[in-house]
Formats: structure tokens, sequence, C-alpha cells
């Protein structure tokens, strides 16, 4: 599971893992993912922004509903959201309703596009398997079956999609307009025992970590809800209502602080 260098999740080295920890911890501090809220917000207005659109659009005239595959748009909620707390934006899978994602091999490459969503899955399914069967890993490249090479060169291009934005976060004319309080922002400033902060090359394989930890688990979770939350009766209503109580009418997507209290 080591991408572009071992980070946080796969060194297996303790001194290592140490140093790592104590330059990533204070990026979950409490207070740090307070100031994380207004960035997940942002997404998840264009989300029902995204969804009253559809409904607008191709709603049935009678009823004014639609019908749409709803783990796709959790799928892109979920990246756009960690595209702009690890990476500094979204990668504008809901504005453009499809899963694509700029990716970069190296830095100063040209930038091509590819489905982050499948990138990830395939990924995952390679990296399990070569990890049961780590006596194949020089070489699974050369067997005959599509399930190791595109899996192999999703490896890659999941990476390439973490070079891509941390290339564009870290331009000079980025960095000085800077304000954002993200997770990115949050590594660089991490230090370690010693006062070093992380290079480049293990800045951009812990943001990894964090696309490839809060994407598609989060994206999975927030369908499974939905779908509880649609087919067990009395749920819909019962939640309805406890929103109804506790937010004004004009707000279509609350604060945490405005629902935190709901029992």
């Amino acid at each position: 599971f080591v991408s572009i260098r071992r980070g946080l999740f796969n060194t297996r080295d303790r001194a290592e893992h140490s140093r790592k920890r104590k330059t990533v911890s204070h990026t979950f501090s409490a207070k740090s993912i307070g100031q994380f809220e207004q960035y997940i917000h942002g997404n998840i207005e264009e989300f029902v922004k995204q969804w009253n659109r559809l409904s607008d659009l191709q709603g049935n005239p009678k009823t004014g509903y639609v019908s749409l595959d709803a783990l796709n748009w959790f799928n892109y909620l979920a990246f756009d959201i960690i595209g702009d707390l690890a990476f500094g934006a979204p990668f504008g899978m809901l504005e453009k309703g499809q899963d694509i994602a700029e990716m970069r091999l190296d830095p100063k490459d040209p930038p091509k596009y590819v489905a982050a969503v499948e990138v990830l899955n395939r990924r995952g399914e390679v990296s399990a398997t070569l990890g049961c069967m780590p006596s194949i890993i020089p070489f699974a490249k050369y067997i005959p079956d599509r399930f190791f090479s595109e899996g192999l060169e999703a490896v890659e291009n999941l990476a390439g999609i973490a070079i891509a934005r941390v290339s564009e976060r870290l331009k000079p004319e980025v960095m000085a307009n800077n304000t954002r309080v993200d997770l990115l922002a949050r590594l660089m400033e991490g230090k370690d025992g010693n006062g070093n902060r992380l290079e480049r090359a293990e800045l951009t394989a812990e943001a990894l970590t964090q696309l490839i930890a809060g994407s598609d688990t989060t994206s999975n979770t927030a369908c499974a809800i939905l779908y509880w939350c649609m087919t067990t009766p009395h749920v819909l209503p019962k939640l309805r209502k406890a929103l109804d109580e506790a937010l004004p009418k004009d707000i279509e997507v609350p604060s945490h602080a405005m629902v935190k209290e709901i029992p």
C-alpha cells in the first residue's frame, strides 16, 4: 500500500512512525477540525444545489421528483470535500456531475485526466491482492490479466492525482495569497521533534493518505445512512420534524452548531 513513499499508515519503522505522528497529530486537534467545517459546508451546499437543479430540469412534471444514483453523487461529494481539505481545492466533480480528476506522474508533466473513484477502487483491490501474495509483486505487471495491469496503473494514477494537486498548491503565486486553514496547510506547518517540516514527497504522500482514507469510506457510509433512513419506516418523518424545529426555514445546509444539540 506504499505510494510515492512510506507514510504514517504504512511505515514499519517505529522511530519513523513516531516522527510522523508528532508532525501530523496537531492536524487532527479539535480546533483544526472545527476550522475545516467552512470547506466541508461549501461542498455540501454545491451538492444540494446540484440535486435541486436535477429535480428542476429532469423531475417528473407531476411529482417534481427525479431518479438518480445516490452513490455516484456521494462519491463526488466525498472526493470534492477531501480534495478541498487535503489539496486546497475541490476536484470539481460536483460541479461537473462526473468522476474526473487531474493527474501528473511528475510535477513538470502536462496534466492528464482520470476517473478518480474508479482509480481508487482498482488500486485498493490490486494492493490488497498483492499484499496477500507478496511473492508475485515483482512479476505482477507481466501477468496477462487486466486486473493486475490496470490495478498497477491505478496505483500510479492515484499518486499522480496527489502530485498534481500538491504541485498546484505549492506554486509561489498561490502560496503568496493563501490564507486557508485546511488539512494541507496543517501538514505544511507540522514539525517533528527536531523542528523539521515535511519535505515535498513526504507531504504529498501524507496528503494522498487523507484522500485514500477519507473518500470512499465517507461516500459509502453516507449512502448507507440515506438508504436506511429512506427504507426504515417512520425515520424520515421523525428526522424531518427534528430538523424543522431546529432550523430556520431559509436554511438548506445547516452548520454543525445548528444541529449538534438535536437528540
